[in-house]
């Protein structure tokens, strides 16, 4: 119940979700001829959705929650024990797909596989299981093995944790075979705007992490232009994107995992 639930509630206060409420309360307020109150619903809704849709509204904010921890030159990342990637980055081949698809967040695996190859340490633990709701025969963290192996890193250097559904549950189940292959220091691979929460998640398991933070979504521009102001789905889904972000830290702090 608590995964459904860490799932769903946070829907319900994204701006999309939000523009909804407001048009329903619209809907009823005209309804019952309370005509400006309606009205005035109707604008807060338009104003929420054009205001959350737009580039410069969601860089803004996207900045701010991928800023903790600043990108690093390879050759600055210290050697460590292990590496372990976060899942969330791939789908399975179900059809019609014939391969496994990709999705903003596979600069994880990347990196991780770019980190094994410098010789940054001697292993990687690739954490990530499916959802309960999911039907795929295959976690998530199978489906990075393969990846892995494809760039470049050996099957007998990788292990896998395919039971958690979240990044709390990435940080226990992890810490069982951190601990049992006695990696002293960690480096914790996973996107730039999730790193606050999962070094916050490891740090509460009693695993010492070096973040290495990848997949920056916000890069300088040359300047605000016209089109920084007319809304686009893009531009909406990050807004929502920092606001689920927000949310999750709140909560994981609400609970001392921090």
């Amino acid at each position: 119940m608590y995964v459904y639930l860490s799932k769903i509630l946070p829907q319900l206060v994204m701006p999309i979700a939000v523009t909804m409420g407001l048009i329903l309360l619209a809907l009823i307020l005209l309804r019952f001829d309370q005509r400006r109150l309606g009205a005035l619903a109707l604008w807060l809704a338009i104003a929420v959705l054009w205001i959350s849709s737009m580039p410069i509204t969601a860089g803004a904010l996207y900045r701010q929650v991928e800023s903790s921890y600043p990108a690093q030159p390879l050759s600055e990342i210290p050697q460590s024990d292990c590496i372990v990637v976060l899942g969330g980055v791939v789908q399975p081949p179900m059809p019609p797909r014939a391969d496994v698809e990709f999705n903003n967040s596979i600069d994880r695996v990347y990196k991780a596989a770019q980190l094994y190859r410098a010789g940054k340490a001697r292993m990687v633990i690739v954490t990530g299981g499916n959802q309960p709701w999911e039907t795929s025969r295959w976690t998530e963290a199978e489906l990075i093995h393969g990846l892995l192996v494809e760039w470049g890193v050996p099957e007998n250097f990788i292990v896998l944790e395919g039971s958690s559904r979240n990044t709390r549950e990435n940080a226990s189940y992890s810490k069982n075979i951190i601990d049992a292959y006695q990696c002293e220091q960690t480096l914790l691979v996973t996107s730039a705007a999730h790193m606050p929460r999962s070094v916050a998640a490891f740090t509460s398991v009693g695993v010492n992490v070096i973040p290495v933070p990848t997949d920056f979504r916000v890069a300088d521009s040359a300047g605000l232009t016209v089109m920084s102001f007319l809304p686009n789905s893009d531009a909406l889904k990050m807004t929502s994107s920092a606001f689920r972000e927000w949310i999750g830290r709140w909560y994981y702090a609400l609970k001392g995992w921090n």
